[in-house]
């Protein structure tokens, strides 16, 4: 008749301790508090959340997302994660910003040399480096995802990133707005602009690679000061000191913004903003 074993969680967690800490005593004593882990009594088990492993859910998470408030989930799920977690992890999500600007810089700029005519077969051309380029990047990004706390910080990127059209979100098309993009001048290059599947990772607005704000502005970005710019927007994503750079990775990671409470997806622009809202836009940033 087999044997019915039930365990005693307290006896158990005694004899763990007293293995844990006589480190020196390897003989005998270490082998049987080993065996009693094994066997022990079991009378109750302890509760799940008393156990919990980062990417369980919570009660709360699980009671929200019932309820169909994805702009309460997604604030949720952000504060939970700073107040908790970002102490004790490293927090990468500025470090997937990063890449992902870079993307964007490759995918702009094999639009551009394609519009200048630029070969893509024969040789070693500008294009088959790009291409290069853009695979050895893919690689980074799935780094730095694939580091994303498995809890709230990345149940928040993945429904967020969940549409396409993400990056068309409100403050992410004025943000573009203000650095004078194709968002600015209703041009529609931000929403339209045409990106093979493979290209996937390089969607969003516009960098010092996109050819079409280089004719609106008539000239190119020398390259010395085309790298310090590129610097300036890797550096204040990485520290986060200022307003902005918290601002684009949290509506960047978890879609949510402080000045609303509106639904995440209703924020997302399906058109470039009219001229009028540009105007608008332009004359907030004049303001001192």
């Amino acid at each position: 008749m087999p044997m019915k074993i039930s365990w005693n969680w307290t006896v158990i967690i005694k004899v763990t301790k007293c293995c844990l800490f006589s480190s020196s005593k390897r003989g005998p004593a270490a082998s049987q508090a080993r065996l009693a882990v094994q066997i022990g009594t079991r009378e109750e088990r302890p509760s799940a959340t008393a156990y919990s492993l980062g990417g369980d859910t919570s009660d709360t998470d699980i009671l929200l997302e019932k309820k169909g408030n994805i702009n309460a989930l997604q604030r949720y799920r952000y504060q939970d994660y700073f107040d908790n977690l970002s102490k004790v992890y490293l927090d990468t999500a500025p470090n997937l910003l990063n890449t992902e600007e870079k993307l964007r810089e490759v995918v702009q700029e094999e639009i551009a040399n394609r519009e200048k005519g630029c070969p893509s077969t024969g040789g070693s051309n500008r294009l088959e480096i790009l291409n290069a380029r853009y695979w050895s990047l893919s690689q980074e990004w799935w780094r730095w995802r694939s580091a994303l706390h498995p809890g709230t910080q990345l149940w928040g990127f993945e429904l967020w990133r969940s549409h396409p059209r993400w990056y068309m979100h409100r403050d992410l098309v004025n943000d573009c707005v203000g650095r004078q993009g194709c968002c600015a001048r209703g041009c529609g290059c931000c929403v339209n602009r045409k990106i093979d599947d493979s290209r996937i990772l390089g969607v969003g607005h516009c960098t010092l690679e996109c050819a079409c704000c280089e004719r609106a502005r008539g000239f190119e970005i020398p390259g010395e000061e085309k790298q310090r710019l590129k610097e300036l927007y890797k550096i204040s994503l990485e520290k986060g000191e200022d307003f902005r750079s918290r601002a684009i990775v949290r509506v960047s990671i978890w879609g949510i913004t402080g000045s609303s409470w509106r639904d995440p997806f209703d924020m997302i622009e399906d058109a470039p903003p009219s001229y009028a809202e540009v105007s608008k836009i332009k004359g907030i940033l004049k303001r001192p």
